[in-house]
Order: C-alpha cells, then structure tokens, then sequence
C-alpha cells in the first residue's frame, strides 16, 4: 500500500482529477472503480452505471493500474478520501469536499447553464440531489455570472425548493439578476419603440419573480400554446400595460396585457 512517507506528493490536478473522478462513487463505489474510471477502463460496471462519462474518465490512461490504486491510496493515506466501515465505499472526507467543492460548483453551473439554454427543467432534481453547500455555492456562482437568462430556471428552482435556507438565497439572487433586466428595461425607455415612461414603470414595480412568469406565460395564436415572449416593448393600455413582442418559439408577434 502506498503511503504519505513512500510516495511523492501528487500534483495539485492529478489531486482534483481523482477527486472529481470520486463524485459519482460517494457512497456507490469503492477505490478499485475509481481506478478503473481513471484508467479508462472497459469493465461493464463502469458502463452500465455510465460513469464513462465522468469528465475524469481516462485520465490516467497509459498508466499501469498499480500506479493508479498507488495514486488512490495515497489520497485515502493523506486524508482526502475514506471508506465508510461497512460496505467499504468511498466517501469525502472533510479536506477532500473543501478541496474540490468549488471544482464541483463551476461543473454544476455549466450544466445549470445548458439545461436553461434547452428548457430542460428536470434538471433542477439533479440540483436539488446535490449537498446543501454545493448548492448554496451554485447560487454565488449563478449570482456572480449574473446572467438574467437563467431567472426562468431559479424561478423553477425556487417552487420546489424546500431546504432552507436556500429558498431565501434563490429569491435574493433572482432579485439581483433582474437588476440587469431591469437596467436593460430603463435603457428601452429612451428608445422610440419602449413604450411610455409611466408604463416601464408599472411594469418594474412588479415582483421580479412575478414578471418572470408573465414573461413566460404568454398565449401565441400560431404555436396555439404558452409561450415566453421575448424583444418586447412595454406599453399603456386602458388602466393597465400591455407587452408587446415576438414568440420565442416561432417569432411570431405576440401579446399579454397585464391584469
């Protein structure tokens, strides 16, 4: 077995690569799968569990697989990994989730980011699947993108959300993400096709969340569905305001009068 006082220190990517490559095992595994993730290998297991996919998958490839458990075990000796007693699967140990948290996070994001792109919002039960302070650093990395594009996706988030206190983070980070719609809404107001100041007004003074799902529930007499409107103007009608804009299925004109 290879330990912390016969082994060389492992560089600070192959580190994270095996802690990445450990994320699908926690609890599932133990270290002779992960080495045959880093490997590369073609064992059924690995096939039928999909952890090919991993990102990690391969990593150490050319490498003999005593050199890769090598690798392991001195990450299990240096206390970035451990097995629970019973069952023997890997788990994080304190050290190793704080090293490879943020790693996670930014992973996380990237397919929070696709999922928002294709409306997949079933992917929010992958989210929510997730630890609570993975999550929570989600939402800083969400915030700290600050793109508004993904206010539809926290919105979907946030009905099904129940841990706490991530409800309350998510409604503050939808809040400051609509300041950028909302900056954006300001600037339409001294275009010619922006509608009247009086009704931009009254349409900011709306909930952010609440004007999200206006936006997304708008009827488009081509598609015969709801749909989300997009490139639209704010304008007064009657005692209330009305938005006026294009389908973002089919781009056909489309319009919500805001009761």
């Amino acid at each position: 077995m290879a330990n912390k006082d016969t082994m060389n220190h492992l560089s600070e990517d192959e580190i994270m690569t095996i802690l990445v490559a450990a994320k699908d095992l926690i609890m599932y595994g133990g270290k002779g799968l992960l080495g045959k993730i880093l490997a590369g290998s073609n064992d059924k297991r690995i096939f039928t569990s999909e952890l090919h996919q991993s990102e990690s998958y391969g990593a150490f490839k050319g490498m003999t697989q005593k050199v890769i458990m090598e690798k392991v075990e001195w990450m299990i000796e240096n206390g970035y990994l451990t097995t629970d007693e019973k069952l023997s699967l890997l788990v994080y140990t304190q050290k190793g989730w704080d090293t490879v948290i943020e790693e996670l996070a930014d992973e996380l994001y990237g397919d929070f980011l696709l999922a928002a792109e294709f409306g997949r919002f079933d992917f929010i039960e992958v989210v929510r699947s997730q630890p609570l302070d993975l999550r929570m650093l989600l939402l800083d990395v969400v915030e700290e993108e600050d793109d508004p594009e993904l206010i539809e996706m926290l919105i979907e988030w946030l009905e099904i959300e129940v841990d706490a206190p991530i409800p309350e983070r998510i409604h503050e980070v939808i809040q400051n993400l609509d300041k950028s719609h909302t900056r954006s809404s300001d600037e339409k107001v001294n275009s010619n096709d922006s509608g009247s100041i009086e009704a931009n007004k009254k349409w900011l003074s709306i909930p952010a969340d609440y004007r999200q799902m206006l936006i997304r529930n708008v009827f488009c007499g081509h598609c015969l569905d709801t749909v989300q409107i997009e490139k639209y103007i704010i304008k007064d009608f009657r005692d209330t305001i009305v938005l006026e804009g294009n389908c973002k299925k089919c781009g056909n004109k489309v319009a919500r009068v805001i009761d």
